[in-house]
């Protein structure tokens, strides 16, 4: 009497004797991700970070619907990401990036960047094959844009009662965001092992065809 139960036990040993093609399966897998690797350097990133917040005490607009105070505040503060992607400091940016031997350009700079609110912290980021690089760049955006936020408030474009204060340096990055040689490396180790036990598991049970009836 014959049975179609599925038994982990013999499915188990049925694969282990096709542990080559799993394990030549995983090697290849490795293989791959390392010409993965290869065709694609790392990329580091670093962080500039500032510390903006209001002046509650000159802020205007006192006894209004706390939702619309909220509103105001965040459009106010939201002048400093306003400030950092305007041409005025991008340009600088490129130049002073451009006498330090940089070579960036604009879109360099805007395919490369994130800026993002955390409260009253902002993070400048930017990413780059050298993670020098990386922290010269940014590092050089931070300083440019602080300047260009005081000029702004001088003249009247940015108000008067948000504080910009000076931006906290980033850090020479160790690891990088992507591509990392390990990772993409067991990656591709693990999709192979993956890919090997079920090309081995089709070998044990190759799907059935149904025959013509006669």
């Amino acid at each position: 009497m014959t049975t179609d139960e599925f038994s982990i036990y013999e499915h188990a040993n049925r694969s282990l004797g096709l542990w080559w093609l799993i394990a030549l399966a995983a090697i290849a897998g490795g293989v791959l991700g390392f010409v993965l690797y290869q065709l694609h350097p790392p990329l580091y990133e670093a962080t500039a970070t500032y510390l903006v917040i209001i002046d509650l005490e000159h802020f205007p607009l006192q006894g209004m619907d706390e939702d619309l105070v909220q509103y105001n505040e965040d459009l106010a503060v939201n002048t400093t990401q306003s400030v950092l992607l305007s041409t005025q400091v991008l340009d600088r940016v490129i130049s002073q990036a451009d006498a330090s031997s940089r070579m960036i350009t604009v879109d360099d700079l805007l395919h490369n960047y994130t800026i993002e609110r955390k409260h009253e912290t902002w993070e400048l980021r930017y990413r780059n094959h050298d993670p020098q690089v990386a922290q010269s760049v940014v590092n050089t955006w931070a300083e440019v844009g602080y300047q260009a936020m005081l000029e702004w408030q001088t003249s009247g474009k940015a108000p008067d009662y948000v504080i910009f204060n000076s931006p906290t340096r980033a850090l020479a990055p160790h690891e990088p965001v992507t591509y990392d040689r390990n990772k993409v490396v067991l990656a591709g180790v693990l999709i192979g092992f993956i890919t090997g036990a079920i090309l081995s598991n089709t070998a044990i049970h190759p799907p059935k065809v149904n025959k013509p009836k006669q």
